[in-house]
C-alpha cells in the first residue's frame, strides 16, 4: 500500500478565505489528536487523490509531527467538481478498523474476447480487521467466467484477519453477452424510430 507523505498546515482562517488562498480546509483527529482544522496544498492533494481511493492511508505531516491517516470524507462542489473540505483520521496498524473498499474486477479483457460483457451491480465492499492488514482495494479475476456465471462477495479470498461485512451471497456482478446487449439496443432503437 502506497505511503504518500501530505503535508498539511493548520488552519486559523474561515473555510472560504483558505478556499480563495489557493488551499483546500479539512480536519484530522484520532485517538492521539484532537481535532484539529487544517489546510491542504490544492495542487499536491488532487495529485495524491489521483492514484488513490477515499480509504487509502497517507501519511500527514503536520509541523514537527507525522500520523498515518485514512482520508475518511472528500467533499467535493456537485457543479464544477471543486474539492470543498477533507476529512482524515489519524490510525495505527494494530487499530481495528472498518472501511469501503473498491472492488477491481481483471480479466474483462478475456471476456471480451468471448464476446462477453461484466455487468457490475457493486462497486465497493465494507471490510474489517487491524489498518495495516487493510488492503486499498479487494481483486477478483472474471477472465475465465462463462455467461451466466454470478460474482457474489463469498467469491472474494482476502488476507488473514480480515473480514468482509457484506453478506456473501449478495451478487457484485454477471456475465453477460456482448451480442444481445447490442441486440437489444438496435431492437429498441428500430421501436422507437
Amino acid at each position: 500500500m502506497s505511503q504518500t507523505v501530505l503535508c498539511a498546515a493548520e488552519r486559523t482562517e474561515k473555510a472560504n478565505k483558505v478556499r480563495k488562498m489557493g488551499f483546500i480546509p479539512g480536519v484530522v483527529y484520532g485517538k492521539d489528536l484532537k481535532s484539529t482544522s487544517i489546510k491542504l496544498d490544492q495542487r499536491e492533494f488532487r495529485r495524491v487523490l489521483q492514484g488513490h481511493t477515499k480509504n487509502s492511508k497517507v501519511q500527514l505531516k503536520l509541523g514537527e509531527n507525522q500520523w498515518t491517516c485514512i482520508i475518511k470524507d472528500v467533499q467535493k462542489d456537485p457543479i464544477n467538481g471543486e474539492i470543498l473540505h477533507v476529512e482524515m483520521q489519524t490510525i495505527h496498524s494494530d487499530d481495528k478498523i472498518r472501511l469501503k473498499v473498491p472492488v477491481v474486477f481483471q480479466g474483462k479483457e478475456k471476456l471480451a474476447l468471448k464476446q462477453l460483457l461484466l455487468q457490475e451491480f457493486i462497486s465497493e465492499v465494507e471490510i474489517t480487521g487491524k489498518a495495516a492488514d487493510i488492503p486499498e482495494f479487494v481483486s477478483i479475476d472474471v477472465g475465465d467466467r462463462e455467461i451466466g456465471d454470478k460474482i457474489t462477495v463469498g467469491d472474494l479470498h482476502l488476507g488473514e484477519g480480515i473480514r468482509i461485512l457484506e453478506d456473501k451471497n449478495e451478487i457484485l456482478a454477471v456475465i453477460t453477452s456482448a451480442k444481445s446487449e447490442s441486440v437489444e439496443e438496435e431492437s429498441a432503437e428500430s421501436a422507437a424510430s
